[in-house]
């Protein structure tokens, strides 16, 4: 039986929202962080602005949604193709957003808005980010231990935040030069994690 969510004003409200969430990376990737605003991803979706401004009540708010069905995306994503294995974890992690530079591009400029001293909007939704983020990371770490793929004399939600920022800075690093190699860090990463004897294979 359909719902009635599934239908009629609600389904294309619900649609029209997720087309504008779909279109504003590309609108940002071609126009940059200072040309993309609201009224010029109207413009690309061919719609006026109010109806968008009836969705997303401002661009910060607009992109940060962007970004909250990415981060979604790439956690189902990562949890797939990783196992207990801290190493095959990092270069995961590297590969996923080596394939999304306009992704990596716009998180990058978002993270400078949040860290703008009036901007609570944007930080509150970091701050949350990065406690999920550190609290995924602790978990496999947690498994990878058990599993006797980690090393037992580090503090794994140290080790959770020093892999995120490992993230978080080559990826800066990568956007401004594209010979950084950020899968060879984070596998370097993964094995340093590994037991004494076990860092030969650790990637495997």
């Amino acid at each position: 039986m359909t719902k009635q969510s599934d239908r009629g004003p609600y389904a294309k409200s619900a649609r029209r929202k997720q087309e504008i969430v779909d279109k504003a990376l590309d609108v940002f990737h071609e126009l940059g962080s200072d040309r993309t605003s609201l009224r010029s991803i109207a413009d690309s979706l061919g719609v006026t602005h109010p109806v968008l401004r009836h969705h997303f009540g401002s661009r910060e708010e607009l992109f940060l949604e962007v970004l909250r069905q990415a981060d979604a995306r790439a956690r189902e994503q990562l949890a797939s193709e990783s196992s207990e294995n801290p190493a095959v974890f990092a270069a995961a992690m590297a590969e996923f957003s080596l394939r999304q530079p306009g992704m990596m591009a716009l998180y990058n400029a978002m993270i400078a808005r949040a860290l703008e001293r009036e901007n609570t909007y944007s930080r509150a939704y970091f701050i949350d980010r990065y406690n999920g983020l550190r609290g995924d990371v602790t978990a496999l770490l947690v498994a990878g231990r058990a599993a006797g793929v980690v090393r037992d004399d580090i503090p794994l939600e140290t080790i959770a935040a020093v892999i995120v920022a490992a993230s978080d800075g080559l990826s800066t690093q990568w956007l401004l030069d594209r010979s950084v190699d950020m899968s060879a860090g984070m596998s370097v990463l993964g094995r340093l994690l590994a037991p004494p004897g076990k860092a030969d294979t650790a990637g495997e």
